[in-house]
């Protein structure tokens, strides 16, 4: 303030109020005050928050949803159920039926049995009896994800709803004057039920965990274990159930199928513990069954009181022992074969004891049709009979003035001996069989020298010969690969006659339907 004029009105100002005493207010009527204060500018804004909200609800109200002036309002028609009743010639137009695309079959078992392999003698033992030899491209494993593909299924009608051509009365008239009071209510219902149900069940049967396309190995070693449980120990007071983190599990496959599965499960005995083996498996070729084998020694014999009211060329049920362990193999009439082992050492840290079931309980439970292959199996041909087959081979092979002295046989079958002529030995002879289905065709290994197919009559006929490099034993072998078997003779010398062999590999009896 430069002016002299509010300087002195300033001074005025600040002698007036000298003389004024400041009144002295207390705190908490401050503080009440604030408080009324707030409360009313709180009270304002809701009220002011909600009129508007009032209003914009109003205004929506009132204006959406309403047809404009242009537009012709919807009539909503009274809902109705009708039923049709067919006539005599109609008949549903549409019904689809279940489809289920099951796993695929592949072939091949996983082992490569081809003479010479990986330098074994070709004449030697098949390598199921040793050491087991895993072919080209087979895996050791479960198919988890198996190839199945699931089909739609239903029942699907179609129905007319109008008129029929024909109208019929939905009530009848309740009272017909009798000119005689009767006394008794003459109405009847008016009302029928006019639909049926139409909802089917929609829960299916349980099915087995073997009958489904997509294989789930745990779940049917599972089952497999409920099965043996139900033949063998029903109060479960011996098998323990299935647990896959401890029980083991076994699995051959090749392209896609499944060729053998199984399990040891758990047999308790107070404090002994013993193993129970299953292996189901597609056929003989996938069992390590040394029966009959010159090779083994095992104690076999056929199952006491068996009788044989399977399907013909079935072998009856067997009965093994061997190493400490015992054994049943059952061939069903699919062909598929059960293996059930005891084996009292599986657990060497308890007390060893075997299962306590006899030898025909154990046959009986390897025979229940349920213990199978789950998914669609590999197809294992018809067994040969081992007898006619060394028979016929050295008919065939060996003539006059020549000898053959076996020296080792097997199942398989496969025949093995020193062929002589004169009385001096000439050289190892040998003829087998390996199965179609599990990859027994000729395939021509790195011990071949040499490969090539020969034309033996005018039928066009062809066989598969291979020279063996000397290593894997020399000579030759001679392969024809059938409908069910690929038939193979081998020869260390490699002047023996080719055509004998010829002759022989392509004899139909070799190639048994199933």
């Amino acid at each position: 303030m430069t002016d002299p004029a509010d300087r002195h009105l300033e001074e005025r100002l600040h002698a007036l109020a000298r003389g004024v005493s400041v009144p002295v207010v207390p705190t908490t009527d401050d503080v009440r005050r604030g408080r009324r204060r707030l409360f009313r500018m709180r009270v304002a804004m809701t009220g002011a928050t909600t009129a508007t909200l009032a209003v914009v609800l109003g205004v929506t109200g009132l204006t959406a949803g309403d047809p404009k002036a242009t537009e012709v309002p919807s009539v909503t028609r009274p809902s109705s159920t009708a039923t049709s009743t067919p006539s005599a010639g109609s008949t549903p137009s549409a019904q689809s039926s279940d489809g289920v695309v099951a796993q695929g079959q592949g072939s091949g078992n996983g082992h490569d049995k081809g003479a010479g392999a990986q330098g074994l003698d070709p004449a030697g033992p098949p390598s199921g009896a040793g050491d087991d030899l895993p072919a080209k491209g087979s895996t050791h494993g479960p198919d988890l994800g198996g190839s199945a593909t699931q089909g739609t299924s239903g029942t699907h009608y179609t129905s007319s709803h109008g008129p029929t051509g024909e109208s019929t009365p939905t009530s009848t008239p309740t009272s017909t004057p009798t000119g005689t009071p009767t006394g008794t209510p003459t109405s009847t219902p008016t009302e029928t039920p006019t639909s049926t149900p139409t909802v089917a069940p929609t829960t299916d049967p349980t099915v087995p965990p073997t009958h489904t396309g997509k294989i789930r190995v745990h779940r049917v070693l599972s089952y497999y274990n409920t099965v043996l449980a139900e033949r063998l120990d029903p109060d479960r007071v011996h098998l323990q159930p299935y647990d896959r983190k401890i029980d083991t599990k076994e699995t051959k496959t090749l392209g896609g199928s499944l060729y053998a599965l199984g399990s040891t499960f758990r047999w308790e005995n107070g404090r002994s513990r013993s193993g129970l083996e299953i292996t189901v498996t597609s056929g003989w070729d996938q069992v390590d069954w040394l029966c009959g084998a010159s090779f083994a020694s095992w104690k076999c014999h056929v199952a006491d009181g068996f009788t044989n009211t399977r399907a013909p060329d079935t072998r009856a049920p067997e009965v093994a022992t061997h190493d400490g362990v015992l054994q049943v193999a059952v061939e069903h009439d699919s062909g598929q074969v059960v293996v059930l082992t005891s084996d009292p050492t599986y657990s060497p840290g308890r007390r060893a004891a075997g299962v306590t079931s006899s030898e025909a309980q154990l046959v009986a439970a390897a025979s229940d049709p349920r213990l199978i292959l789950p998914g669609t199996a590999p197809v294992a041909p018809r067994s040969i009979d081992v007898d006619g087959f060394v028979t016929a081979g050295v008919a065939a092979l060996v003539k006059p003035g020549e000898s053959f002295a076996q020296t080792g046989i097997s199942r398989t079958p496969w025949v093995r001996g020193t062929w002589s002529v004169g009385g001096v030995s000439k050289g190892t002879l040998a003829w087998t069989v390996e199965p179609i289905y599990s990859h027994g065709t000729f395939t021509c290994l790195t011990s071949f020298r040499s490969c090539s197919q020969v034309v033996i009559d005018d039928l066009g006929t062809t066989v598969h010969l291979a020279r063996l490099k000397k290593r894997a034993g020399g000579g030759w072998l001679v392969q024809y690969d059938g409908d069910a078997y690929g038939v193979r003779v081998f020869s260390s010398n490699p002047k023996f006659p080719k055509k004998r062999a010829y002759g022989f590999v392509i004899q139909q009896a070799w190639q048994p339907a199933r």
